[in-house]
């Protein structure tokens, strides 16, 4: 009778627990060899060495789940944890995207625009983390727990033709990958156009668009470098923000010990920071090489500014709106107004870390390591 009695142990322990050595299954729906996923290996080294070994996980790029299929596949637990866009889950996230559609605030004035990814990552996590519960309430209803977030660096205008001032841009068409992007192209005289982002190489390159509202980490990436002649820094700035690096199942992060949980957020303090850093590092890069293709790189014109910083100030107002009236989020405007003030805290905090190991350490410490694992996302 002892066997038996053994192997129904070891199923229990097996269901109710992570066993010594067991593997995450971590879906990316970026290719091989990306930030995304160079980010991710950092995060898989730091949870070995957290656990001595005890966690790890496996990973999966582009072969268990797409950027589209990851919020349902880790809801239902196809994956225990991805990468999640929100802005693809408009429905699902409304108030974690509205956080996101502030972005541009980066670019009013009063923050410094440089390593504004940096900047909002932080800010980002620490709201969503410490600060807005009801952020949580939409992660479980999809049986999600937030984990970290990443941003791309400031957003400028590539574009094949040049661009400097208000007049400038009077009737061009650009391309935009957000809501608030195309109302900023409204606000100063230009035409938005929807376009995926397979599609815009072939834009620019024929004049189907004049602009693509982008981050210099796609000259190389989707080899735009090859068709863009001018790029416009200092408008329309902002970042993509809206992610989620680590969105872990619900039921799979339960099943963990807190010693374990612990050790997941102080790995995934590190991937937030390789992906922000990551992507930095990017679009310097490439706009460094830009100049020395010949792409000309030119700084928008003080009118350009000033017409920009106008709209952000208004545009801050009708986000607020926007949410309440189509999601249904009442206190969107107390929401916004509480987390200004993060990105005011993060561009202060982020001026003096030069490597992504000083950018980890600065997010454990500010922020991660004040999540309780014993009751956060339980």
């Amino acid at each position: 009778m002892r066997f038996p009695i053994l192997c129904v142990l070891a199923l229990a322990l097996g269901s109710t627990g992570l066993a010594h050595g067991e593997t995450l299954r971590f879906a990316s729906g970026y290719p091989p060899n990306s930030v995304a996923e160079d980010a991710v290996k950092k995060y898989i080294d730091v949870l070995e060495e957290q656990t001595d070994d005890e966690l790890t996980a496996k990973l999966y790029s582009l072969t268990l789940l797409n950027l589209k299929e990851t919020s349902a596949g880790v809801r239902d637990g196809m994956a225990d944890a991805g990468i999640v866009l929100f802005p693809y889950f408009a429905a699902e996230y409304p108030r974690i995207n509205m956080l996101a559609e502030t972005s541009m605030l980066l670019n009013s004035g009063e923050e410094d625009p440089d390593k504004a990814g940096l900047i909002f990552t932080g800010a980002f996590s620490e709201f969503l983390f410490l600060h807005c519960p009801q952020c949580d309430r939409e992660m479980a209803g999809q049986n999600q727990v937030f984990l970290g977030s990443a941003s791309t660096p400031t957003l400028p205008l590539l574009c094949n033709t040049p661009v400097k001032s208000l007049e400038d841009l009077a009737g061009k068409r650009l391309r935009s990958g957000g809501a608030q992007w195309s109302r900023w192209a409204e606000s100063v005289g230009a035409t938005p156009l929807s376009m995926s982002v397979n599609e815009i190489y072939e834009g620019l390159d024929q004049g189907v668009v004049d602009c693509t509202i982008q981050t210099t980490t796609e000259l190389s990436i989707f080899r735009l470098d090859e068709v863009a002649s001018d790029i416009t820094l200092g408008v329309p700035g902002g970042v993509f923000g809206g992610s989620g690096v680590n969105n872990m199942n619900r039921d799979r992060w339960a099943a963990l010990s807190d010693s374990q949980r612990r050790a997941v957020l102080r790995a995934s303090a590190t991937l937030a920071a390789e992906a922000a850093w990551g992507y930095d590092s990017l679009g310097e890069r490439n706009l460094r090489q830009a100049r020395e293709q010949g792409i000309q790189v030119h700084e928008a014109g003080a009118d350009l500014k000033q017409a920009t910083r106008e709209f952000i100030d208004q545009d801050v107002q009708a986000i607020a709106g926007n949410y309440r009236e189509r999601h249904d989020v009442q206190d969107a405007a107390e929401m916004i107004a509480a987390f200004r003030p993060l990105l005011q805290r993060w561009a202060t905090l982020i001026q003096d870390v030069e490597s992504p190991d000083q950018l980890a350490d600065l997010y454990w410490t500010e922020v991660f390591s004040k999540v309780d694992p014993s009751t956060y996302g339980q």
